[in-house]
């Protein structure tokens, strides 16, 4: 107890001055999509043509991202050595801005294509500015329009002073998102098969592994020998090879087993496999290459999710697989009638509208029962599931 010099209580008070100061508050929204007025750069090609709107999309939904010079969003690809920007006479119609010009493609722009990116010195026709892209930020979480020109809302400066949709968009950086998973383009291998034992005879294994599943985008084919009558039947299991023109294959050892009287010769097989990343992919989002649950993804060279090695930068890596899910088709999928069933090609390019074509094919019969995302991409039957890391 405090005391004066007679011995008395003496207190102590706290005192105060009435008029208190505002102290900032740094919050300013949700990771998952941060409310940020993000707009994708002017300079970016066009990539697929919306029927609906007749307007171009210029970034696919579920693509990474990064930021240019300008902090406008573009596909994390053009951060990568050796990237590349083609203009065409798409572009050109479309009046998409010269990223070396800072002023409408033309004809100029398509015979300088393609563009390296590292040689961008005068960016947007900035002198001594040379272009640069950051590490990615997040994926689209839908579609982007091209720039509608200008800053966005003056509608003298827009390309069609009375047309804008959308002046600026969302960027995905915390979330579970779908990639199908798209294998390597066809490979044909010989098979050496055994004698049979107990009228089964197996084969060697294929050169590549996983085996893609046998679908209308990724066909499982034999020839040679007897193989018109020995491969008639795809069966799921191995003891489900009981009859002539029964065959299973192992799409992890790529071994095949088919039902024979006799030893098969001179076979020969084709299929897709996961062992590498495909040469050519469609305009759609994907992930290539073997990913397992608990692998690492980074952008690959078309903005899509690929393996990420054990020395890649941490600021490269965007996110983690979860779950490689080969469950389709399911939900008797495969057994509704959609319309153009047979389907009208299987390569799923992707690069053009599909008028009355492999885009215009609902899921169902059409595609085998796949859904949308796996048929469009020219995918087998998987998706990845990444959860979007580190963003």
């Amino acid at each position: 107890m405090p005391l004066n010099a007679l011995g008395q209580y003496s207190a102590s008070h706290k005192t105060w001055d009435h008029v208190g100061n505002i102290l900032p508050d740094i919050e300013h929204s949700e990771g998952e999509r941060p409310a940020i007025e993000f707009k994708p750069a002017a300079w970016l090609p066009v990539q697929f043509l919306d029927k609906y709107y007749e307007d171009w999309n210029v970034v696919m939904s579920g693509k990474i991202l990064a930021l240019d010079n300008d902090g406008r969003v573009c596909p994390a690809q053009y951060g990568l050595g050796g990237a590349t920007i083609t203009y065409t006479q798409n572009d050109v119609d479309a009046q998409v801005t010269d990223v070396t010009t800072g002023l409408p493609c033309n004809a100029s722009s398509i015979s300088a294509s393609p563009i390296d990116v590292s040689a961008v010195s005068a960016f947007l026709g900035r002198t001594s500015v040379a272009m640069a892209v950051s590490r990615p930020i997040g994926v689209a979480p839908y579609a982007y329009l091209r720039w509608a020109g200008g800053d966005g809302s003056n509608p003298a400066n827009l390309i069609q002073h009375n047309y804008i949709r959308q002046h600026q968009v969302a960027v995905l950086c915390d979330y579970v998102v779908n990639a199908p998973l798209v294998p390597a383009v066809q490979t044909v291998t010989s098979l050496s098969f055994g004698a049979p034992s107990s009228n089964l005879s197996t084969s060697s294994a294929v050169g590549n592994k996983p085996v893609a599943a046998n679908t209308v985008r990724t066909p499982i084919a034999f020839s040679g020998g007897a193989s018109a009558t020995l491969f008639i039947n795809q069966v799921d299991t191995l003891a489900l090879v009981t009859s002539a023109g029964d065959w299973f294959i192992n799409l992890t050892t790529g071994v095949v087993t088919v039902y024979a009287a006799s030893q098969p010769l001179t076979i020969s097989i084709s299929y897709y496999h996961y062992a590498a990343a495909p040469s050519t992919v469609s305009k759609f989002s994907c992930a290539v290459g073997n990913l397992k649950p608990g692998d690492f993804v980074k952008c690959d060279a078309n903005s899509n999710y690929v393996v990420a090695a054990v020395d890649d930068p941490f600021q490269d890596v965007v996110g983690q697989v979860l779950e490689r899910d080969a469950s389709f088709p399911r939900d008797a999928m495969d057994r509704v009638r959609t319309a153009f069933a047979p389907a009208i090609g299987t390569n799923a390019a992707g690069a053009l509208p599909g008028y009355l074509g492999q885009l215009d094919q609902m899921p169902g019969s059409a595609t085998g029962g796949m859904p949308a995302d796996i048929s469009y991409t020219g995918a087998a039957n998987t998706i990845v599931r990444i959860n979007l890391v580190s963003r």
